[in-house]
């Protein structure tokens, strides 16, 4: 299959949160399944670009083109040095850009036409003889060369409908330019959700895509992408179109649900968040336009990198350690306690019987902080044999209130805030139990790298994080398959109570913390098997071809 993968990032390139994990993951798994896919995204300004390709119509234009500065089109000469051309139909390689990147030119509207630079490279891979996966990367430096993605330190750019609008455009352009037609177009959260809008309606007579379907993948609900009508025109919107079945929601544009009411199918990051988006109370009000699409609505669960999260060759740790040798976990407690300062403070020694809880996370609402810190506080008045160490940044007043406990607690608690890959990776491999309290979480990462690496997660019931950690009964009844603490209530006192008996089960029942911790780390969440399960959907989104009948002489 031909399957084209429209996201706003990408792991390696840039990124903000799992969706540019996805992005980067998944395309390479269905490669290794021997499907033709192709990614493109924004160049942004903060981009970190991987080494150019050359294609072989770039090679044989290169022939007739060798020292071309500037192309002649329509009898008009488009320097094409200008990154900002308008009013043009080349589509002609740039030969000011290198010989990876093609000038495009595009009616967004009716009225309203484009140009930019779509360049030609390749996103590596880490595993040996593996294909690389074709990455285009779609330069307009008005939209995409900014300080921020998608905006500031404090508010989103005003013009991001405008903005990734005009990605979606330029992306079926791309297909058509480079004659290159997708069986799936693989449109991601509200960034790309206008993408099966245009398919069925500015492209709905095109012959090309006549076979072409979309599929849209929610990785966040909470995150739709509403926005002022005054849009309408300068997206190529119908007006008759704005309708409260299709894409209005009290008066404003909403863009996830467009992409919702026009894709071909739609599918949550895990099975489990796709339920909760058709319940009322946690679906971000989403429930009622996918219970309408419900027959075509599902959830596959994301994969894991293990490539890049494995205790046994990870270089961001100083020991290494397997299931079957744990030497190397207790050595990076150790490092890790004293990287954080946890070590001999206040007269304590360093105690290899004292549970550590470890962090790592965006300081959020999302992600459960209203209810851990008081769940944390209570914990640590109470003096508590534990340790914290945890990493994080976002939202000021929660990291105040963190800082605060720090100070408080010097001995017990230590707080870095801001974001260190390597401290990320040291702390899942000296913890003894990993904090996702989450209020919701779509699918989760972490919980996958600290089952891995022996962090028995400590969780809250719900998206990803049920499907994916058998959480221990209070009452010891599934001793036999569990691979965590969890609790269900978003609230202060259940997360207390999870956290309590964590500390129960590591200082009072040791046998059954190592028996789950050595559970937790067999567990094993591919990308190979999630790209399987998206086969399948895409597959049965595929009209069957029909077969020709012979010619009887």
């Amino acid at each position: 299959m031909k399957i084209l993968m429209i996201t706003s990032e990408v792991d390696g390139i840039v990124k903000t949160g799992g969706l540019a994990d996805f992005s980067a993951a998944l395309p390479k798994a269905l490669i290794k399944r021997r499907h033709d896919v192709r990614v493109i995204m924004p160049l942004y300004k903060q981009a970190v670009l991987p080494l150019p390709v050359t294609h072989p119509e770039v090679r044989r234009k290169k022939q007739t083109q060798k020292s071309a500065s500037n192309v002649q089109t329509n009898g008009r000469k488009v320097n094409h040095s200008d990154r900002k051309v308008k009013h043009s139909d080349s589509k002609d390689i740039n030969p000011s850009a290198g010989l990876n990147a093609y000038s495009l030119y595009f009616n967004l509207n009716y009225s309203d036409r484009y140009g930019c630079l779509v360049h030609h490279r390749h996103l590596a891979t880490s595993m040996a003889r593996q294909k690389a996966v074709p990455l285009m990367l779609v330069e307009h430096h008005d939209f995409f060369s900014r300080d921020g993605i998608y905006g500031d330190e404090l508010n989103s750019y005003p013009d991001n409908p405008l903005r990734y609008a005009f990605l979606c455009k330029a992306a079926l352009e791309q297909c058509l330019s480079q004659n290159w037609i997708p069986d799936i177009v693989h449109c991601n959260d509200w960034q790309t959700a206008l993408a099966p809008y245009y398919l069925k309606e500015h492209y709905l007579h095109h012959p090309q895509f006549k076979k072409t379907k979309s599929l849209l993948t929610i990785h966040n609900g909470d995150y739709q992408g509403k926005t002022d009508k005054k849009w309408l025109d300068s997206l190529g919107i119908m007006p008759d179109r704005f309708t409260s079945e299709l894409m209005e929601e009290y008066g404003r544009l909403n863009l996830l649900k467009c992409g919702i009411m026009y894709a071909d199918a739609i599918n949550a990051v895990s099975p489990g968040y796709s339920q909760e988006l058709l319940a009322p109370e946690t679906s971000h009000n989403l429930w009622h336009y996918l219970n309408k699409r419900k027959d075509s609505f599902t959830g596959i669960l994301n994969g894991c990198d293990y490539t890049l999260w494995n205790p046994k060759k990870d270089p961001f740790i100083p020991h290494h350690f397997s299931s079957s040798d744990m030497v190397g976990k207790s050595l990076c407690k150790v490092a890790l306690q004293e990287r954080m300062g946890l070590a001999q403070k206040h007269d304590l020694p360093q105690q290899q019987d004292l549970p550590l809880l470890g962090l790592v996370s965006r300081l959020t609402a999302q992600k459960g902080f209203d209810y851990l810190i008081p769940a944390l506080e209570r914990l640590l008045y109470e003096d508590a044999p534990v340790q914290l160490a945890i990493l994080g940044s976002g939202e000021p007043d929660y990291g105040s209130r963190l800082h605060h406990l720090q100070h408080r607690y010097p001995h017990k608690m230590s707080f870095v805030n801001g974001y260190d890959n390597g401290l990320s990776h040291l702390i899942e491999a000296g913890s003894d139990f990993f904090m996702m309290p989450s209020l919701f979480e779509p699918c989760g990462l972490n919980q996958f790298y600290s089952l891995a690496y022996g962090a028995i997660p400590i969780i809250r019931e719900t998206g990803g994080l049920k499907d994916t950690v058998v959480g221990l009964d209070p009452d010891h009844q599934n001793v036999d398959n569990a691979t965590g603490i969890s609790f269900r209530y978003p609230d202060a006192n259940s997360c207390y109570q999870a956290l309590k008996q964590s500390i129960s089960l590591y200082q009072e029942n040791m046998g059954l913390y190592v028996e789950m911790q050595k559970r937790a780390m067999m567990q094993k969440f591919t990308w190979e098997k999630s790209a399987k399960e998206y086969e399948i959907l895409y597959k049965a989104l595929i009209p069957p071809r029909t077969k020709r009948k012979k010619k009887i002489s």
